[in-house]
């Protein structure tokens, strides 16, 4: 068995929602499947929007909800026939006048709690689920429709659900246990519920969260992420078009590149299938002959080198120094207290061997408010000359080399150093983590392009063209 699933801009389309069909039809001719499916393209961010504008009382919600509407009666004309067409009809004027009547009651509200958000934003889920089950019907593939919040049980942290496995699995075997071979549960990402039965969120990745801890309940074979590019890049295919898709990574690999940047599968949603040696499959749904990424136990790559160069934004640099020996004991707990209280998350620590000095990074997004209050922390100290400056620096960027066992192989570290110092690029900290996968950098911004550019052709250039190259310059 595998768990297949397929993103929003898989389905963007009509004409990709019918490929979806296809692929659909050739995997069950291969296999028992179960399939997971994300909210149409845009529909998610467009219930966000609305719920945004009901909040400030603005009546132009009314235009985004008409608008989604209008979408999934387009996708309902074209791909449902037949006596399947009445149903989905209703259905989706079920949906809809449910999202009416919760927008309607923020706007005279104004104000909407983070169990309604999730109410109201898993709905994309629910309507493209059923348009995908009703199509596959009108296409002689005999579907059921599963509703996720039945069987995926979480705790009550709305907007990043957490699941409560030992309830889940039990629900999920259940559940699919009664379903014939021959019959394709479709189901609906992003979503669970609580023990209340409120509908909860899986957060980023949701729907590849929710393939994942299905492939785990029902011990399947494979999951199969389908999404827009070939697989996992060595590098964003923004930057660098010629990037390189990876043929094989272990979990671990695949969480590092993950944490620091690559945006095809989150870490997360890989958890469920690591414990338990499922192996997750990227690919292309536009190119779907491509071979993809295989993401597993381990990878032909487990040797020293670099796999990949990623990159973060929308980043802070917070860095306090000066610190007087007499207070660096007690400095570091109440430093990571404040850290605490505002929940804001370390991306990297870096801090000298005496103390002296400690600078992190966080997520720009979330440090409103934060310098003063560390200023209020320590005004004592700051006052009394035992600390020194406490500077933040926006507008920053986190470049990393990722890969495996770097520590071992110096030449790779030498490279990175030289690749910097040859572009004149500036780093504002350095740090060689503790996993030893990557090697992760503080630069400016405005030179992310250029660094990930230089980067991947320092490692990814072959001997070839770098021979090439020198006879041309004649050296």
């Amino acid at each position: 068995m595998r768990v297949i699933k397929f993103g929003g801009t898989s389905i963007g389309t009509v004409d990709r929602f019918r490929n979806v069909i296809k692929i659909i039809k050739e995997r069950k001719k291969e296999d028992s499947i179960v399939v997971v499916v994300s909210a149409i393209g845009g529909i998610t961010n467009k219930l966000i929007a609305a719920i945004d504008l009901a909040v400030k009382g603005n009546p132009g919600y009314k235009n985004i909800l008409s608008e989604i509407s209008s979408t999934h009666f387009i996708f309902l004309k074209e791909l449902v026939n037949g006596k399947y067409y009445n149903e989905t009809k209703e259905i989706i004027e079920a949906i809809i006048l449910q999202l009416e009547e919760k927008l309607k009651g923020i706007y005279l509200l104004r104000e909407c709690s983070p169990r309604i958000s999730d109410n109201i934003i898993s709905a994309g889920e629910y309507l493209s689920s059923s348009l995908l089950t009703e199509a596959l019907n009108s296409a002689a593939l005999e579907a059921i429709q599963l509703d996720a919040s039945v069987f995926i049980k979480t705790n009550s942290a709305f907007g990043e659900a957490e699941p409560d496995y030992e309830i889940t699995d039990i629900l999920i075997e259940e559940t699919f246990s009664s379903i014939g071979e021959i019959v394709i549960p479709v189901v609906n990402g992003f979503t669970g519920s609580n023990e209340k039965g409120e509908i909860t969120t899986l957060g980023r990745s949701g729907s590849d969260f929710t393939a994942t801890i299905l492939a785990r309940g029902l011990k399947a074979d494979l999951v199969e992420i389908w999404t827009d590019v070939d697989g996992v890049l060595s590098a964003d295919p923004k930057i660098v078009p010629d990037a390189s898709t990876i043929s094989e990574l272990s979990y671990e690999e695949a969480s590092e590149l993950a944490s620091l940047g690559a945006k095809v599968i989150f870490s997360k949603a890989m958890q469920p299938v690591e414990k338990e040696n499922i192996p997750i499959l990227i690919l292309n749904t536009f190119n779907p002959e491509n071979q993809g990424t295989f993401i597993g136990k381990s990878s032909s790559g487990d040797g020293p080198g670099v796999r990949a160069i990623t990159y973060l934004q929308d980043l802070s640099l917070i860095c306090i120094s000066d610190i007087s020996s007499e207070i660096n004991l007690l400095f570091l707990p109440r430093l990571f207290g404040a850290i605490a209280r505002k929940e804001l998350p370390v991306i990297l620590l870096n801090q000298s061997s005496s103390n002296q000095s400690i600078c992190f990074v966080t997520l720009s997004r979330q440090i409103s408010g934060f310098i003063k209050e560390l200023q209020k922390e320590f005004r004592h100290e700051i006052s009394s000359g035992k600390i020194g400056k406490i500077i933040c620096r926006n507008d920053i960027t986190v470049v990393s080399a990722v890969g495996n066992k770097l520590e071992s192989h110096s030449n790779l570290l030498r490279k990175v150093f030289e690749t910097l110092d040859d572009q004149g690029i500036k780093s504002l900290m350095f740090l060689n983590s503790a996993s030893h996968k990557n090697v992760s950098f503080v630069i400016e911004k405005e030179e992310t392009k250029r660094t990930v550019t230089e980067l991947h052709k320092t490692f990814f250039q072959s001997e070839t063209e770098i021979n090439v190259r020198s006879v041309i310059n004649g050296k």
